[in-house]
Order: C-alpha cells, then sequence, then structure tokens
C-alpha cells in the first residue's frame, strides 16, 4: 500500500489514508459501546458500581418505603401505573414491614415480586435475599 501511495501523491496521502482508518476504527469502537450501553443498561447511575451480571448490592436496593414513583418505575416489570400502586397504598397503610408485603399492592403477584426482590428493601432499606 505505502508504494502506491507513494506513486499517487506521497507520504501525505498516506498520513490522510491512515487518519481516516483511525476514524473509522473509533467510531467503530464508539458504536460498539453505545450499543452496549443502551441494550445492557450499564449507563444509569443504579447500576453505576456494577460489573455486568451481578447482583445488585444492599447499598443500591430500593427503598420501597421511601422511593418515588420514578425510582419504583426502574424497578423491573414495575412500569407507572403498578410504581403509584405502590406509593398510593404505602401512603394509605402506612410503611412496608417487609419486602414481601408489596405483592399486597393490586398487581404485584408472585413473578412480578420474583423479579424485584433483588432489588428491594423494606423498612430498613435492606434487600430481599
Amino acid at each position: 500500500m505505502k508504494t502506491f501511495l507513494n506513486q499517487r501523491g506521497g507520504e501525505k496521502r498516506e498520513k490522510v489514508v491512515t487518519a481516516l482508518l483511525w476514524a473509522a476504527v473509533a467510531a467503530l469502537l464508539a458504536a460498539t459501546v453505545f450499543a452496549y450501553v443502551r441494550d445492557t443498561g450499564a449507563g444509569d447511575p443504579a447500576f453505576a458500581a456494577l460489573e455486568p451480571g451481578a447482583p445488585m448490592t444492599r447499598a443500591a436496593a430500593v427503598d420501597i418505603n421511601t422511593a418515588s414513583v420514578e425510582e419504583l418505575d426502574d424497578l423491573p416489570g414495575i412500569g407507572p401505573t403498578l410504581a403509584e400502586r405502590i406509593v398510593a397504598y404505602r401512603e394509605e397503610n402506612g410503611p412496608f414491614k417487609s419486602p414481601e408485603d408489596v405483592t399486597d399492592v393490586p398487581g404485584i403477584g408472585p413473578a412480578t415480586y420474583g423479579d424485584i426482590a433483588p432489588y428491594i428493601g423494606g423498612e430498613t432499606g435492606e434487600a430481599d435475599p
């Protein structure tokens, strides 16, 4: 390739082509990182301290007795409607005594509880084992 470039315009073209190749590599790397973050949620601050695939730590658990609708909405399987129900139930009935008590909220059954159990805590903010 060097010989071809030298015949057609010298080292200046070689430097331009090299710069373009490095720019293409950088763009490909940036696109790959963007896709990873988009697909895994790795850019979410709630998961910033976690390695991919690691369970949420107790310090990062969502306290269901103080969490806002927005925080609850981020839990797997909980959308804005269920998040609003959790907050309304908590305001009407007082704090949850244990994480399992969230199943008393209409629409949260065993399957949904199974999805959110690793990420929620009760009075003490501890994650459910």
